[in-house]
């Protein structure tokens, strides 16, 4: 019969809901799981309570973790600094603007997790690139920190009015349509502009 675990996993302790049958999972056991990351160690904590039913889909539980399995992770783990000091290269080859915070090797061979700061959307296909063609990674994005603000847009000129106003017509206190702006009570200068709009319309 499935069941459905809380197990903690990665460096930065993150807990996910997780899936398998297997009875009886003790609090500390290791296990093997498939992460949105890839594959990876997980520690049970115990069996998830039903008032997180509702949650997103819980992800698979592989396998108990074997002595081969502990004994790859002891060996990844030691990879790290080799790792990151590869992906800071990376980094400083380009103008990403991102700030790499630890590398994270997986159980999956060349596969690495890369904690950065920096924004949380971003289109990351020639970082990605670059990674596989200079060291052979296939690198996984995981950001920390608050997302950085995307910048306000400046907000648009206000249009500006052409300076003829009713009040600069020669008349003192005149008003289109009063008659203190010319005979007819049309604006003198609205009226030069009519013209020569029909002068461009003819021509």
């Amino acid at each position: 019969m499935s069941r459905v675990y809380l197990i903690r996993y990665g460096l930065a302790r993150s807990l996910g809901r997780f899936e398998g049958d297997f009875e009886g999972l003790d609090p500390g056991q290791s296990v093997v799981i498939r992460t949105h990351r890839g594959t990876e160690l997980g520690v049970v904590l115990g069996e998830s309570p039903s008032a997180l039913a509702s949650s997103p889909e819980p992800a698979p539980i592989l396998r108990l973790a074997s002595p081969e399995d502990l004994d790859r992770a002891r060996k990844v783990a030691s990879e790290r600094p080799a790792h990151f000091a590869a992906c800071q290269a990376v980094f400083e080859d380009g103008l990403w603007p991102l700030e790499l915070i630890d590398a994270e090797p997986l159980l999956d061979e060349g596969r690495t997790v890369i904690h950065y700061l920096g924004p949380h959307r971003l289109d990351a296909s020639g970082l990605i690139a670059a990674f596989r063609d200079r060291c052979g990674l296939q690198v996984v994005l995981e950001p920390v920190g608050l997302d950085v603000p995307e910048p306000e847009p400046e907000p648009e000129p206000e249009p500006v009015e052409e300076a003829h106003g009713c009040g600069s017509c020669g008349s003192s206190g005149g008003s289109c349509g009063s008659g203190g702006c010319g005979s007819g009570g049309g604006c003198a200068v609205k009226s030069m502009v009519a013209a020569r709009r029909r002068v461009a319309v003819d021509a």
